[in-house]
């Protein structure tokens, strides 16, 4: 198996390689749930220019992955955009995304992460199981929704 030599970089949501795998994230949903015309609704939850912090996975210069938080309300913040392209899975890129995401709104003092995602995606829910997120009731928008699984994970320093 390949080792990937990997690094964090923060970058503002409108860099160049957040684009395009955020794009190629857009791609895979489209494939995954059977069409562009069913993920139509969500489109106006993944407006780039609301991120708050996104974090890109570089191996070298190549941009393999990317993950973002917005900001959800005073206490709570949202995990947004988190994607590794498929040569670069199975490496626990996606793991080190969400570990620096977790640690990154513990440090600017929020006291709860949420996120929304796909049942369908088992795979991006064993991660978030993984790093301490469960089922929660569907929030805000995703209320009515109900193939929204939407989950919540406490990050309050002891």
């Amino acid at each position: 198996m390949h080792t990937f030599s990997i690094t964090l970089r923060q970058v503002p949501y409108s860099h160049t390689d957040f684009l395009r795998l955020c794009n190629e994230l857009d791609q895979f949903l489209n494939l995954a749930i059977g069409g562009e015309d069913k993920r139509e609704k969500y489109k106006k939850y993944n407006h780039l220019d609301t991120m708050d912090y996104v974090i890109i996975a570089y191996d070298g210069q190549h941009a393999a992955g990317c993950a973002a938080l917005r900001k959800y309300s005073d206490t709570e913040i949202e995990v947004k955009r988190v994607f590794v392209q498929e040569p670069y899975r199975g490496q626990n890129i996606g793991g080190r995304l969400l570990a620096h995401l977790i640690e990154h709104a513990q440090e600017s003092g929020y006291k709860r992460m949420l996120l929304e995602t796909g049942a369908f995606l088992a795979a991006s829910v064993r991660l978030y199981r993984r790093y301490g997120f469960e089922q929660i009731s569907n929030y805000g928008d995703y209320k009515d929704m109900p193939e929204s699984l939407c989950m919540g994970r406490d990050i309050r320093n002891p």
